[in-house]
């Protein structure tokens, strides 16, 4: 089964909910979402880990039978899979004294049982027995109850489940509903939903179909493989996010084909809703079909060609049998996007036409007044053959999504006024030029994160401009290079660059030499050519500002600001970067807004202002979230700097979620980096093998990049470590310091070495030659403490390490608020002060060390430092049984002591960087093993045993 994608909110909210119904308060939720949705798969996975928590889950389903449904069918289900699952003793002891009075019900004999009779005296004792059966389960654990499709209820289970929402006063029960959306007028689940009592005493959640990222993600655990975003993105289309419709695509989908198909299991549900259509009804689906996915009421009459007596009769058809669905009463469009495409499918080709440029006609009318129908104009024109008219359309339709910042839609536009032109050159509009329309189409494609066509169209804008300006083939050379780097053709993008700067040499000073000033500026800096980059970049400024070009003066204060952070002068570099950051705000630059956010975290996390680069990385993911740029290059970057900074601060768990988002959502050419900070991560929590496979697939990467060469030897080193070879592990360290040399890399340089010292000290090796590479910088913090690190390393390498100098080393990574080093540096504090004899300051600090290894999750400096703790004879006397008879961990252990601090579960969250739902389920797990129900029953059961003194 694949993972579950994209519920993490709805998940959430019902582990909240169960909060509730464990401390006496019953919930009644009711889920609703589209055939497909996932509300099963959702339902599911919320019962097992509410199982995991110790509660009792009863879960059955309803059937949709033509001959009625089975009177309290999801009880009787739910009852019957208890005993299956555990026998029928011990469903008798968790039902309580009821269980013989259910036993005719669940034998399918309901109405037999003691004091049955018919009516409502029946019903009522029934209700009263499954009231006090779930009151028993509830007194010996919280008690969920899954009923599945009440839609297809009998009105005996909709009677109890209003029964449970409206009389439960102080049961531990927690009942969920999953029901279809769009029930008709008059449905009895419709009916009761609308009652007002029924209504304040449950909790509605619906279920949308997947975002378009979501699809991606479920897409790639469906094949496992890596689908393009193209490819993904049609799914979303057929599927508009609904997860089963996309699983039969992927599952019919042949990647030879340029189009997935849509196969006869979709179809043919298709097919049985339409043919219970009467004519008019399909005459008026076949021409809304036709118009597209959503038609307006006036463009349906205008061409459906039936009286206005026979469309109102038909609409009101294709209403109640959900083909159609109404929009603000002025509008319609197909309840899913497969059931158009089936309608469509019907039309023949001739009246396709047809209709097509019948429809076209009357929105040319329109178009004067509300240039917002350009798309449909565009599409209907292509559909009708009429050549010329869709290409002038589609043109127009691409530039006003592009003034909107909508790059999907300018994307698809721009696509098919391509392929139009490609297919019939001589309909070109003659003032249009068709290397500026590639130009912007592959603009548009870049913002819509399809990196793959965005270079393919660049390259074709410069093969179709050989002969053109040499300061049109500099822009597009420039455009060229700039999503060549996105994509991840390092090599390729520098070479763009570099044809790009000879173009311009002799041409007069401009906008467009800054902007290549100032991407070869960039690159250097990437290179670790600080110094380079900085003269690059001042001549980028200069040549912008001789060109009056504002925006431009903000790029090359971006790279400026870049490379000064990098040669230490954390100060200015910083303030160039906030005027580089304002300036792209000023003028609205989309691309150097998010470069100069994205430089300006890194260059924060440089001067050690950590807090503010996540808080800016946080801003700028926002941002694009807001511009729908979620899938672009530039959010992926973003959101990789902000996991490895939530990584350097602690913030493991919320680092883990986003860069888990990004994997999922970005081709693997472009997330080279991404992995490399995952697998980072995997090292440092003992995933060795998932680590493993993330080096292997970037390792060949042809990267010169310092800030990727750097942690990948690192990486490499480590996972040798882990493999028991640490002469490997060291020479690997070797091969990455010579990689890096003659940059000016400094603090990457002396990552480097003292990896390797430890290494050495931990296996008595040599590694003196490390120490004449662990210069640092002046004025560089950071890069002080890891010279510190070395030299002690090395120390230790020969027991002369002191406790003094570890000591000096963790307070420095305590005030840079580097939790994970100063665990390792605490470690060593405690070594290096139990040989000198000062025992209460080594089990102090390997104790410290030893909280901060388990609340990060990193299980092998975990391991270390009991092994520390073992060999000095540090760990505590106290056993479990007199010191925590309980068996709580020791993240739950800190959880009830902040709780007896007075903090909330929402602070607690924020304080260890986990989610308020994974605080709720340590809270429950705190609450089984005390054998309490609440937080104040908890908090006086542990002080008592004094887990709080």
């Amino acid at each position: 089964m694949t993972r579950l994608i994209g519920r993490d909110q709805e998940v959430a909210r019902l582990t909240r909910l169960l909060e509730d119904a464990v401390t006496g308060k019953p919930v009644v939720v009711m889920v609703n979402g589209e055939a497909g949705v996932g509300k099963s798969r959702l339902l599911a996975e919320f019962a097992d880990s509410a199982r995991a928590t110790g509660a009792v889950v009863l879960a059955g389903g309803c059937l949709e039978l033509q001959s009625g449904a089975v009177p309290y069918g999801p009880l009787v289900q739910a009852l019957r899979v208890l005993v299956r699952q555990h026998g029928e003793q011990e469903a008798r002891r968790l039902a309580g004294p009821v269980w013989d009075e259910l036993a005719a019900l669940i034998a399918g004999v309901a109405g037999s049982s003691p004091a049955s009779g018919t009516g409502l005296g029946a019903q009522h004792h029934v209700f009263l027995a499954v009231s006090r059966m779930f009151d028993h389960i509830g007194s010996l654990a919280p008690l969920v109850v899954v009923f599945e499709d009440v839609h297809w209820a009998d009105t005996a289970t909709l009677d109890l489940i209003a029964y449970l929402a409206l009389t439960v006063s102080d049961q531990r029960l927690m009942l969920v509903c999953g029901y279809r959306s769009g029930l008709r007028l008059g449905h009895p689940l419709r009916t009761r939903l609308a009652q007002p009592d029924f209504t304040r005493h449950t909790h509605r959640m619906p279920l949308a179909p997947f975002t378009r990222g979501e699809l991606r993600a479920f897409v790639a655990e469906l094949t496992g493989g890596d689908v393009s975003p193209e490819r993904a993105d049609r799914y979303f289309e057929l599927s508009e996010g609904n997860p089963y419709f996309t699983e039969q695509l992927v599952a019919a989908d042949d990647p030879a084909r340029p189009d997935p198909h849509v196969p006869e299991s979709l179809t043919d549900l298709m097919h049985a809703q339409l043919a219970q259509l009467g004519p008019d009804a399909a005459t008026v689906v076949r021409v809304a079909a036709v118009a597209g996915r959503q038609v307006s009421d006036d463009l349906l009459a205008q061409v459906a060609g039936v009286t206005d007596s026979a469309l109102d009769s038909a609409l009101t058809e294709c209403l109640d049998r959900q083909v159609l669905v109404d929009v603000l009463g002025d509008s319609y469009r197909f309840r899913h996007a497969l059931l158009r495409e089936t309608a469509y499918g019907t039309v023949r080709l001739r009246e396709r036409k047809r209709l097509h440029a019948a429809l076209a006609e009357v929105l040319a009318d329109e178009v004067v007044r509300d240039p917002h129908v350009l798309p449909e104009l565009a599409y209907h024109w292509s559909a009708a053959d009429r050549v010329p008219e869709a290409l002038r359309a589609a043109i127009g339709a691409g530039d006003l999504a592009v003034r909107v910042r909508a790059f999907q839609d300018a994307e698809v536009q721009y696509r098919r006024a391509l392929d139009l032109w490609a297919r019939h050159p001589e309909a070109a509009p003659a003032a249009v030029n068709r290397v500026q329309v590639v130009k912007v189409a592959a603009d548009a494609a870049r913002w819509a994160g399809h990196l793959t066509q965005a270079v393919e169209w660049a390259e074709e804008a410069v093969a179709a401009a050989s002969s053109e300006s040499p300061q049109l083939l500099g822009e597009l050379h420039e455009r060229l290079g700039s999503y060549r780097w996105e994509a991840g053709f390092d090599a390729e993008s520098l070479w763009s660059y570099r044809l790009a700067h000879e173009l311009l040499r002799d041409e007069p000073p401009s906008a467009l030499g800054s902007r290549v000033h100032s991407a070869l500026a960039t690159v250097e800096a990437k290179s670790g050519r600080y110094t380079e980059a900085l003269a690059m970049a001042r001549e980028a400024e200069r040549e912008a500002e001789q060109a009056n070009a504002r925006a431009e003066v903000g790029r090359a204060r971006n790279s400026a600001g870049l490379a000064l952070t990098l040669l230490g002068d954390h100060t200015t570099g910083i303030a160039t970067l906030r005027d580089a950051h304002r300036i792209a705000e000023e003028t609205d630059h989309l691309e150097d807004l998010l470069r100069a956010a994205g430089n300006l975290g890194v260059c924060l996390e440089r001067a050690g202002q950590d807090a503010e680069a996540v808080e800016v990385f946080r801003q700028a993911l926002e941002r694009s979230r807001q511009l729908g740029l979620m899938g672009s290059r530039q959010a992926g970057l973003l959101a990789n700097n902000a996991c490895a900074m939530l990584f350097l601060t602690g913030g493991w768990e919320e680092a883990s979620r986003l860069i888990a988002e990004v994997l999922r959502y970005f081709p693997k050419r472009e997330t080279t980096f991404q992995r490399l900070t995952k697998a980072e991560m995997d090292l440092a929590t003992g995933r060795f093998a998932e680590a493993e496979r993330l080096l292997e697939s970037v390792r060949n990467h042809p990267s010169a990049q310092p800030k990727f060469l750097s942690p990948l030897y690192r990486c490499l080193a480590e996972l040798a470590v882990s493999r028991g070879e640490p002469q490997a592990a060291l020479a690997t360290v070797r091969h990455g310091i010579e990689a890096i040399a003659g940059t000016e890399e400094h603090l990457l340089r002396l990552q480097l070495c003292a990896f390797g010292l430890k290494v050495a000290a931990d296996h008595s090796l040599d590694a003196g030659d490390l120490l004449g590479h662990a210069s640092p910088p002046d004025g560089d913090t950071e890069s002080a403490v890891l010279a510190a690190v070395c030299k002690a390393e090395a120390d230790r390498a020969g027991n002369a390490d002191t406790a003094t100098a570890w000591h000096s080393i963790t307070e420095a990574w305590r005030q840079l608020d580097r939790p994970y080093p100063m665990a390792c540096s605490l470690a060593r504090l405690a070594g290096a002060a139990a040989r000198e004899g000062d025992r209460e300051l080594a089990a102090r600090a390997a104790t410290e060390a030893a909280e901060v290894a388990a609340r990060l999750g990193a299980k092998p400096l975990a391991d270390t430092i009991t092994s520390i703790q073992r060999t000095h004879h540090l760990l505590p006397r106290e056993t479990r049984s007199t010191r925590n008879p309980f068996g709580l961990t020791a993240r739950e252990l800190e959880i009830v002591r902040e709780l007896d601090a007075g903090l909330t579960n929402r602070q607690l969250g924020t304080q260890l960087h986990v989610t308020k739902a994974t605080v709720g389920r340590h809270l429950s797990n705190v609450y089984q093993k005390l054998g309490v129900t609440n937080k104040t029953a908890a908090l006086r059961k542990a002080r008592d045993a004094g887990l709080l003194d």
